[in-house]
């Protein structure tokens, strides 16, 4: 195990151990950036099994075929916040695309799409839709340098065994004034950290835990100059209250709505709560 951290190159130091799942997850963290890590990472293919997929196993991803006549209000509302910085045409990938529920709403705006998935499973499902879809952890090599406008990563990062090379992929695959979408926790956020052990982004699959702060230090490592921080998320509440209307019903409308507000009581790296989105933008060419 590599203890030094990728951000800062620091020595990890142990944090707590937590105790909920069948096999423990032993937190590591930063001193000096803030970077939380698992100690061990367990192999992916016992991660991102058809159980994973299907809402059967211990830790699991909401199976999006079944509600996507109301997820795709946010994924509108989301290409709109795209569409101000890199419109249609341009070529956007999705890593981490599951099914393509996402990439068929960007294909339908104008976008010239590409999924990546991990599970073979997932990505097999997302061809037999007619997307573009390839399978494998996104890293070098995959593609060729310079092919995208934009790349968008949704709850993605986390799951990532190598920042550096995540971040250098990241910045070799998009074209100059590309746009990398990126959304995650924010361990800088009050709800992460009076939760501590508690907080419920600690899973099997999430490898690292990131801040506002220390992401945009390893991207800026890596090449990026600018950054737009959205908080909780880079579009309005309306469209959330769409979807969970139809997903959950009306009963969660007030939680969703003090949650998102309470987001926006937040000043340079103070947030109340933790959810956050992070737009990072490639230099144009000179």
């Amino acid at each position: 195990m590599n203890t030094t951290c990728p951000v800062c190159q620091s020595d990890f130091e142990k944090l707590y151990t937590i105790e909920r799942f069948a096999r423990p997850l032993s937190i590591l963290y930063c001193p000096a950036c803030g970077l939380q890590r698992q100690e061990t990472f367990p192999p992916e293919e016992e991660l991102y099994t058809e159980d994973y997929y299907q809402g059967r196993s211990e830790y699991s991803y909401r199976d999006e075929r079944t509600t996507e006549k109301y997820d795709r209000f946010v994924w509108r509302a989301r290409l709109k916040t795209i569409q101000r910085y890199r419109p249609p045409p341009a070529r956007l990938l999705d890593v981490g695309c599951a099914f393509g529920g996402f990439l068929g709403e960007a294909r339908e705006a104008g976008y010239e799409v590409q999924g990546l998935d991990v599970s073979p499973y997932a990505a097999k499902s997302a061809r037999e839709r007619g997307l573009p879809v390839l399978q494998g952890s996104f890293g070098p090599g995959i593609f060729a340098p310079a092919s995208f406008d934009v790349i968008s990563l949704v709850e993605v990062v986390e799951h990532l065994a190598d920042p550096l090379s995540f971040a250098r992929s990241l910045f070799e695959y998009l074209r100059p004034g590309g746009l990398a979408l990126i959304q995650t926790a924010n361990f800088l956020g009050q709800q992460a950290r009076r939760a501590g052990r508690e907080y419920h982004y600690y899973l099997p699959g999430h490898l690292f835990y990131y801040s506002s702060r220390n992401l945009q230090q390893l991207l800026r490592g890596a090449g990026f100059d600018r950054f737009v921080l959205y908080r909780p998320v880079d579009f309005g509440l309306w469209p959330k209250l769409r979807k969970a209307a139809g997903n959950s019903g009306y009963r969660s409308w007030r939680r969703i709505t003090m949650y998102h507000l309470k987001s926006k009581l937040a000043f340079r790296d103070f947030a109340l709560t933790s959810s956050m989105v992070l737009y990072a933008f490639k230099p144009e060419l000179a």
